[in-house]
């Protein structure tokens, strides 16, 4: 972090009033004279005052700058955490369901003639999987002991202090994080070593996990995919797994289907754009050319323009039929993060970790309005009602602005995480945003909000659902606002309807995953609201259909 150039003159300046004012001081008990050191004396006041308002100006500023960037740390050392818990998952489900199958099959395995060498390696493998349990336990709790030091360093300690230490709190995380792939590996050779004994460790949360992934797999009968199905959630659709698209190799990071709904824009870290035929599931172009990850998408709502944001600061634009690239846009100086495109096909507006949201016209791509922000943006989300906009970044505020004149009406407050996805729902007066901490946070807009330049409001959150066990990576709504679709790292996309009183429930209806431990990082659904497309980390596309 660079150093603030500090004023010499004005800390000169306070010596020197300090100076005259000793100097008055002398002057007045000769000559009796009051204010030859009274005046001297005000100004040495004012300047000291200035000054330490100074001081402490910077020294904000740097804490606040450090805290950012702890906290964007933290939250890649928490995507890392995640991974890893769902591999552990992975591995406890297969054992739940290796012991199901055998209790199935319980009356033709175990006949009188069953090779006592057999029963032998079968409790081998379950000890085998139980000591992977254990060591991943372990490493959870390590992990959560880590973090609970840092965030006690951070409460309790000045900067400088924090500064210090910081570098050995984070050595000791990483520690915890790391898993020996060799040893995963060594799973399916019955030799894994451990060097220590390991403790004993409640695992009933894992269970708890793992029972939700058990209810939702091919395990559960007839279409029971839900975590609960309580009240009318029975009456609610539930959605099943159609196809999986095989066309990446990196994570599928975002996700636009075309208005007409029968094609699919994939963009992701592998550097490639592709096109989807959503008949025949095969590609119709892929755009293979990029210098850097595609980090967002916007397909115009006319189908005429595809606009990508890339990881190299740019944003091109494409004739979406031909696959043809008619701009690249260049004004922004970071990774441009969020796009959306007006209803009416001829403004595109981006969000950048640069720290402002651009708006250009389509299609000749001229800047037409750049906004400063004090933050990153993470989302950009426009309304239905081409009104408002919305954007959001690491500070964990919402701020709603005009459209037409950029001004500021509302902030959408009482969120503490960092917020990694937004969307507005089509009555243009709920807002979603998907946080770092795997809560699912609504807002309801009053009537008011709406109005051009006026008075600026402060929201408070109207619902919060602890969605996911981890970050979510994606939230949409429904065509009709009927329901939310939030995709998280824990590898789940779920389905939240509402209720009668308008609010959402806190149980998903319907819980769309494929392999466990496959983080989810994008979700789209067609204008139809028939199709839910979730893009994974492992470079798949799943296609859920409506039943």
């Amino acid at each position: 972090m660079s150093k603030s150039p500090s004023p010499h003159w004005l800390e000169l300046s306070e010596y020197v009033a300090i100076g005259a004012a000793i100097l008055g001081s002398i002057i007045a008990i000769v000559s009796s004279t009051w204010q030859y050191a009274a005046i001297p004396i005000l100004i040495s006041i004012i300047l000291g005052a200035i000054d330490r308002y100074r001081l402490k100006q910077n020294s904000r500023t740097r804490s606040q700058a450090l805290e950012r960037k702890l906290d964007r740390e933290l939250q890649q050392q928490g995507e890392v955490l995640q991974s890893e818990i769902s591999q552990a998952r992975s591995f406890s489900t297969a054992l739940v369901k290796q012991t199901i199958s055998a209790q199935r099959n319980e009356a033709i395995v175990l006949a009188p003639t069953v090779d006592p060498q057999d029963l032998r390696v079968l409790e081998q493998k379950f000890d085998i999987y139980k000591r992977l349990m254990q060591s991943m336990q372990d490493h959870v709790a390590g992990v959560e002991t880590s973090l609970k030091d840092v965030v006690d360093l951070l409460d309790g300690t000045a900067l400088t202090e924090r500064v210090e230490h910081l570098e050995t709190h984070f050595t000791r995380l990483t520690q915890h994080l790391g898993v020996d792939p060799k040893q995963l590996t060594s799973v399916a050779d019955e030799k894994i070593i451990f060097d220590e004994p390991l403790p004993e460790l409640d695992i009933m949360p894992l269970l708890a996990m793992i029972s939700e992934d058990l209810i939702s797999s091919d395990l559960a009968s007839g279409e029971l995919n839900s975590g609960d199905l309580s009240g009318d959630l029975w009456s609610k659709p539930t959605w099943t797994l159609q196809q999986t698209i095989e066309g990446h190799t990196d994570w599928v990071r975002c996700l636009s289907f075309t208005p007409d709904g029968g094609k699919l824009v994939s963009g992701s870290f592998d550097k490639t754009i592709v096109l989807w035929d959503l008949a025949t599931g095969e590609s119709i172009y892929t755009l293979a050319d990029r210098p850097k990850g595609i980090f967002a998408l916007a397909v115009s709502p006319d189908g005429k323009l595809l606009a990508s944001g890339s990881w190299d600061e740019t944003i091109e634009l494409w004739d979406l039929a031909a696959g043809k690239l008619l701009q690249n846009l260049t004004h922004h100086e970071a990774s441009v993060r969020s796009l959306a495109i007006s209803a009416d096909s001829k403004t595109l507006v981006s969000g950048s970790f640069d720290q402002t949201i651009k708006f250009w016209h389509l299609p000749d791509g001229a800047v037409t309005k750049t906004i400063a922000d004090k933050e990153p943006i993470a989302a950009v989300a426009l309304s239905a009602n081409g009104e408002f906009f919305a954007s959001t970044g690491d500070d964990g505020m919402i701020k709603i602005r005009s459209i037409s004149s950029g001004e500021s009406i509302a902030e959408l407050v009482g969120n503490q995480h960092c917020i990694g996805s937004l969307a507005i729902g089509p009555n243009s007066q709920t807002i979603a945003a998907g946080t770092v901490n795997g809560y699912a946070v609504l807002w309801q807009l009053e009537s008011g909000t709406n109005a051009p330049n006026g008075l600026k409001q402060q929201i408070m959150p109207s619902q919060a659902i602890k969605a996911h066990a981890g970050q979510i990576n994606a939230c949409v709504f429904s065509p009709d606002g009927e329901y939310l679709i939030t995709g998280s790292v824990d590898g789940k996309a779920k389905v939240w309807y509402k209720a009668d009183d308008s609010k959402f429930r806190d149980k998903a209806r319907s819980i769309l995953k494929g392999d466990p431990g496959r983080s989810v990082m994008s979700v789209a659904i067609d204008p139809a609201g028939q199709l839910i497309a979730v893009g994974g980390a492992n470079g798949t596309i799943q296609l859920w259909k409506k039943v």
